[in-house]
């Protein structure tokens, strides 16, 4: 299965990286607490899911008076100098940027655009994120000045935003996976009702859509399959190639699809209704949520010779 992620995606990842190497890079204060969340696993078990306000009004709105563009860093002259010229225009880093023309080399055009896309990618991925503050950040960086917060306490704010949003996607997590299993389990109950619904001491239920008189695949056999795996949406989560059969080993798939094949004769087809327990659990895997309902429909090709 092929998962693609969106150029903004990578752009959020890379950004992620970013700041995973400032944290690793900087102590951890000690009245931090971390919070981890267990990593998803990955059919094969060993196989692995406002706008921004005026630039200009944010870098204005400052404690202090800001510096020049030829200032840099403010000294005691600097303010001085100021405040015997009230009267005269401050030209700040801001209104030189509003005046910017369009980039021409491509340096220029390569700063533009990785900025635009980063504040893009933030913002569609750090719901929480303060655009004004974000780019008064980066302006107060590009011209040396004062910061609002020190290094030691801007560590320690990425530390606590990390932990925040670990304790959130632990929660959403939690309830989804919750929700998820009490929808499974509905579903399981009515169906188990149905006439035609077998259902094996394990709690596996299947259903012969056509049957056949083959030899069956034993525990540690190869077997070539044609396969689709949808859920109870009646979405497609993944399925063998079309005309292409799949090729499985039964010892490296997860327990419902392993004892399934098992009770089919090779040509035969049946449907799978694989409880999260015997399924992907309450880990999940990369592209299957947690204590998801899974559905097979299985065609058994062939058992691959020894």
């Amino acid at each position: 299965m092929v998962i693609r992620l969106r150029w903004n995606r990578v752009l959020f990842l890379g950004f992620l990286s970013l700041l995973t190497i400032t944290l690793l890079a900087c102590e951890r204060p000690q009245n931090v607490t971390t919070v981890s969340v267990q990593q998803p696993i990955g059919i094969l078990e060993v196989q692995q899911k406002q706008s921004v306000s005026s630039i200009e009004a944010s870098a204005s709105n400052t404690v202090s008076s800001p510096a020049t563009i030829s200032d840099g860093v403010r000294t005691s002259e600097n303010l001085q100098t100021e405040t015997e010229q009230e009267d005269a225009p401050i030209i700040t880093p801001a209104m030189n940027i509003e005046s910017l023309p369009a980039p021409q080399s491509l340096e220029q055009r390569f700063s533009y655009s990785y900025g635009y896309l980063v504040m893009d990618a933030s913002m569609r991925d750090l719901q929480e994120i303060d655009p004004d503050f974000f780019i008064r950040g980066m302006i107060d960086y590009a011209y040396e000045k004062i910061p609002f917060i020190d290094r030691n306490q801007m560590n320690q704010v990425l530390f606590e935003y990390q932990d925040k949003l670990i304790a959130e996607a632990s929660a959403r997590l939690r309830e989804l996976s919750e929700r998820n299993l009490q929808q499974a389990e509905e579903f399981l109950k009515v169906n188990a009702a149905r006439a035609n619904v077998k259902t094996t001491s394990s709690g596996l239920q299947y259903e012969v859509m056509k049957d056949s008189t083959g030899i069956k695949p034993e525990i540690n056999d190869t077997v070539k399959v044609n396969y689709k795996l949808t859920y109870l949406d009646g979405s497609i989560g993944d399925s063998s190639a079309k005309g292409i059969p799949s090729t499985f080993s039964l010892p490296s798939l997860i327990n419902g699809f392993k004892e399934g094949l098992m009770l089919m004769p090779v040509g035969s087809q049946y449907r799978f209704f694989v409880h999260p327990r015997l399924g992907y659990g309450s880990a999940g895997s990369v592209s299957i949520e947690p204590n998801t309902l899974l559905i097979y429909d299985v065609e058994l090709v062939e058992i691959v010779p020894k």
